[in-house]
């Protein structure tokens, strides 16, 4: 088994348990390799304020990869200064804000660390829909067209996965973004709500890539764990990628390992128990 250096983690599905928990086995395990020298990396689509609670959970300082790769920071102890940061052309952005106020959709804009929506009373319950999952502070604006010109880091279209019109789906959207902006944004699907946009070519794989740069560390010597589509990226750039059991078809075959455990069944410490 190669030394690593380097430990990137998704959360949600990974580090999580289904009740949004790290499972103390996982600590645990983290801390001994912590101890160690080990660099430990939490991976997510989230922002950096719903990173942060999570590594004082584990109690170590982690160095952050948030919003899927397009902003990357160093750990506390490095004044968590900004590694990486690749936002979304703004003429993507402005296409996208009117996109969702014409057609009545929740857009999350996020804008140097902060998140903003547009404050309609239909469209609430998409925010703390939001809210509920991730930990997220929204500020509501009167329109985001206010940003125009500006290039935000992400922006999430959130839509209701039961809606009986097609259209207003998350993956309706999907297929129709796939063809209007194919090679022009990147484009996830997240939860099963969540339709997320960045710049084309950024992903958890670019900033995991930076990240060991920052630090010095080969390719070889870094270990990811995931289980989503936008985990794929980050375990086909580590030198061993790891799904766990509960992975997607995606995020499997981009792994140079599947383990038989699940989130709920502490992957991460039985793989490092046993392998590391």
């Amino acid at each position: 088994m190669a030394e690593y250096r380097l430990i990137a983690l998704d959360l949600d599905g990974t580090l999580l348990d289904d009740r949004g928990n790290i499972p103390e086995a996982n600590r645990q395990a983290l801390y001994q390799r912590y101890q160690q020298g080990i660099i430990i990396a939490l991976a997510s689509g989230r922002m950096t304020d719903c990173i942060v609670p999570f590594a004082e959970i584990l109690g170590f300082d982690c160095a952050i990869i948030a919003y899927n790769g397009a902003m990357v920071k160093a750990r506390a102890a490095e004044k968590r200064q900004i590694i990486f940061h690749q936002p979304l052309p703004a003429v993507y952005a402005d296409y996208l804000v009117d996109y969702c106020r014409e057609n009545h959709f929740h857009l999350n804009y996020y804008l140097k660390d902060v998140l903003y929506a547009r404050d309609e009373e239909g469209l609430k319950k998409y925010a703390e829909l939001y809210s509920r999952q991730t930990g997220a502070v929204f500020h509501f604006v009167p329109d985001l067209a206010i940003f125009r010109g500006k290039q935000p880091t992400k922006l999430i279209l959130i839509t209701d996965v039961r809606h009986q019109n097609s259209f207003r789906t998350r993956d309706y959207q999907y297929q129709f973004f796939q063809q209007k902006l194919s090679g022009q944004v990147n484009l996830f699907r997240t939860n099963p709500e969540y339709l997320e946009f960045l710049k084309v070519g950024v992903d958890k794989g670019l900033g995991l890539l930076r990240l060991a740069s920052f630090y010095g560390i080969d390719r070889e010597a870094i270990l990811s764990f995931g289980d989503g589509e936008n985990d794929a990226e980050m375990l086909a750039a580590a030198g061993t990628g790891v799904a766990l059991a509960n992975a997607g078809e995606k995020a499997k075959q981009a792994a140079d390992l599947v383990l038989d455990w699940t989130n709920n069944q502490a992957a991460i410490a039985r793989f490092l128990e046993t392998s590391l």
